[in-house]
Formats: structure tokens, C-alpha cells, sequence
């Protein structure tokens, strides 16, 4: 009888670290203790520290491109039997505030994973870097998970905010489908 493995369920954690490295520090103990296998970061640094000052003996960083603050990191526990790879053609133009990778569980089917940090650069509301991921080619994937910080606020889940916003992103994203559930 052949050896049937069961499918390995893949493990994520999603936090916003508000450019703390204690706080990432935290997070990815967090995340070994849970056995998770990735860890999807929003605002990892402040805007002048390098790079080099963040990292844990557990993990493998994919930080966007090389030469631009990155928004979100994605950590990959190297205990993980996932095979991660970067799609980076679907991010070019946003100024890593999206990591977009494809995530293989084993005996898994593929699963398609966006980090995202929204949020307009400057006085204009309007300059969403993260609007200029190829959202329709990702959509085009069977199995998505968009998570992340959209900086969407809204009164469904804040009583305490002052307006509603609409992700700008998310147009593009649902491509043809029935639109996401944000308010």
C-alpha cells in the first residue's frame, strides 16, 4: 500500500510591528512557539534604520526590493516544509508596500499570499503605492490570501472612528468577482 501523507496545513501570522524591533522580536517568538510557518510584517523599520538591525536565527527574510524602505516583510520559519518563492513581477511598481509569494504546503495545493501595508505617501490621498500590484493577475489564482495592514477604517469593527474608508485597492482586486466584504 502506497505511504499517503496527509496535506500539511500551512501556518501564517499577520502583524503590524509599528517599526518596533522588540515588538518583531516578540512576534517571532510568538511564531516559533506556535510553529507558524509564515510571519507577514507590516512596517518592520523606521524609515532611516538599516536593514541588518532586524533579524531571529528561525527565520529567512524576504524584504522586497534592495535600495527602498520596505512597508512589510515576510518571515519564513526555516522548520517550515513550505516552499516559498517571491513573485516580483506582480509588485514592480509599488514601492514595496505588497510582497506577493506562492506558497507550495507539501501535499498542498498552491496558495497565493499578499502582504500588504496601504497607505498614501504624502499630502495626497490619492498616492497609494499599494494600488499598483498587478491585483488582477493575483485574482486570477484559485486560492488568494490578502492580509495585511489596508488602513481601512471603518465603523463595522471601530465604533470609534470618525469616517469610513474603503480599501483602494480591493476595486482592482475582487477582478469580476463578488466584492469584498469591507465596508
Amino acid at each position: 500500500m502506497a505511504n499517503l501523507r496527509e496535506p500539511m496545513l500551512l501556518k501564517a501570522l499577520q502583524h503590524n510591528c509599528a517599526r518596533g524591533g522588540q515588538v518583531i522580536e516578540a512576534v517571532l517568538e510568538s511564531a516559533v512557539k506556535r510553529g507558524v510557518d509564515l510571519v507577514l510584517i507590516q512596517e518592520p523599520r523606521g524609515e532611516k534604520e538599516r536593514d541588518s538591525t532586524r533579524s531571529h536565527p528561525s527565520f529567512t527574510f524576504i524584504k522586497g526590493d534592495e535600495g527602498v524602505a520596505g512597508k512589510c516583510w515576510i518571515a519564513v520559519n526555516q522548520a517550515s516544509r513550505c516552499r516559498v518563492t517571491e513573485l516580483k513581477t506582480l509588485t514592480q511598481e509599488c514601492r514595496n508596500h505588497v510582497q506577493v509569494v506562492e506558497i507550495v504546503p507539501r501535499g498542498g495545493d498552491t496558495i497565493i499570499i499578499a502582504n500588504v501595508y496601504d497607505r498614501h505617501e504624502g499630502r495626497n490621498e490619492a498616492n497609494r503605492p499599494a494600488q499598483h500590484t498587478a491585483w488582477g493577475e493575483i485574482a486570477k489564482h484559485r486560492r488568494v490570501i490578502v492580509a495585511g495592514d489596508m488602513n481601512a477604517h471603518s465603523k463595522m469593527w471601530n465604533p470609534k472612528a470618525t469616517y469610513s474608508k474603503k480599501p483602494h485597492f480591493l476595486g482592482a482586486a475582487h477582478y469580476g468577482r463578488e466584492p469584498f466584504g469591507v465596508e
